[in-house]
């Protein structure tokens, strides 16, 4: 009985430490940025050679990458988040985790995404601009984790990281292909402007309580967005820049359709579906940022809801353009959502209101 008391104990106490890292980690939107390297190399014509294996280390090598975005994040920002009550579930907000335990993981998934990296070496001069790459997005989500409360609009520099991650997914098929393709070039861009609205807009939203209370300086708060007695005030300026992002991502979203996808090769039918699919999928996203945009009373949970749809249906429009290449990257649509909702009931016992958020 004791023994196997003892080795119950054991099992808890590891269950209980993995449960910290991976809420430290941000797991509900681990896979949104997990599938970044993923959608850059099913932007290469080709893809047919691409295997499941490359797409799999791909997809670990987007997911350390965040965890060490986030994680840096959170230490930077500590003293920030501990003036709100709601972010207590935060392992290094409640003390769960130490300051230098965190910074050893953050560390630790960095030099496990160069590893893994070696797994496309070819040759020494590919191999040197493909990990330039990976690397010039860790300084600049570096340079973003330390600045993104002192000065406003620095989350272009987030958005930057992930635009390089995704050109790492495209450099790992093709370096060659990576300068002509414009397929690319798009997809990146779309992927950029989808973390530029979910830090600059979303994330702005749901943390203004602490943010004002911490003097922190963001693009939300020179714009005048505020809370007071409960009451959240969103200016048109912060809104005007939030739909103008999800417009041109939409835009960008249909541009391939426009001048890249031969229509006499995919079906006429085949892509007008896409196409349809598509604008049902924006329409959602765009009413969803309206209804978070009306929200009057600071209410973290409902943000929480708002963000969870938005983050479900943007995502899942660029896999879906995709699918005009190989019918079967439309499975990459279901990542984003299936990860987010299965993190956060195993997690949180929630299907859109990750506590960690």
């Amino acid at each position: 009985m004791r023994i196997d008391g003892f080795l119950w104990y054991i099992d808890f106490t590891h269950c209980q430490m993995i449960r910290k890292y991976l809420e430290i980690s941000r797991l509900f939107n681990m896979g949104l940025t997990g599938v970044a390297p993923v959608l850059g190399a099913l932007s290469m014509w080709g893809v047919d050679k691409i295997t499941f294996f490359q797409l799999f280390i791909l997809f670990c090598i987007g997911c350390f990458s965040h965890v060490y975005g986030f994680v840096i994040n959170d230490l930077v920002d500590i003293k920030v988040d501990k003036l709100s009550k709601e972010l207590i579930a935060r392992p290094l907000v409640s003390g769960r985790i130490t300051r230098k335990k965190a910074a050893y993981f953050a560390v630790a998934c960095m030099i496990f995404s160069f590893i893994l990296s070696t797994f496309f070496f070819k040759e020494l001069v590919s191999y040197f601009l493909l990990i330039s790459i990976l690397i010039l997005a860790y300084i600049l989500a570096t340079i973003y984790d330390f600045s993104s409360k002192k000065y406003p609009g620095m989350d272009v520099f987030v958005a930057g990281a992930i635009f390089l991650l995704i050109l790492f997914g495209a450099a790992t098929v093709s370096i060659e292909q990576l300068l002509s393709n414009p397929l690319i070039w798009i997809v990146a861009l779309i992927g950029a402007l989808q973390v530029l609205f979910m830090n600059m807009i979303n994330g702005a939203i749901k943390d203004i309580d602490h943010d004002k209370k911490g003097m922190a300086n963001t693009l939300a708060i020179r714009l005048g967005t505020k809370t007071r007695g409960g009451v959240i005030t969103l200016p048109r300026a912060f809104k005007t820049v939030g739909y103008t992002i999800e417009l041109v991502r939409s835009f960008l979203i249909f541009v391939p359709f426009l001048f890249l996808f031969p229509f006499n090769q995919i079906g006429e039918i085949t892509i007008l579906l896409r196409i349809a699919v598509l604008l049902v999928f924006t329409v959602i996203t765009l009413f969803s940022i309206y209804k978070l945009f009306s929200i009057k009373t600071f209410d973290r949970d409902c943000i929480r809801k708002c963000i969870g749809v938005i983050v479900i249906f943007m995502y899942s429009t660029t896999p879906i353009m995709l699918s005009s290449l190989n019918i079967y990257i439309i499975l990459v649509a279901f990542v984003p959502p299936l990860w987010f909702t299965s993190s956060n009931l195993v997690l949180h016992g929630t299907l859109l209101e990750p506590k960690t958020m």
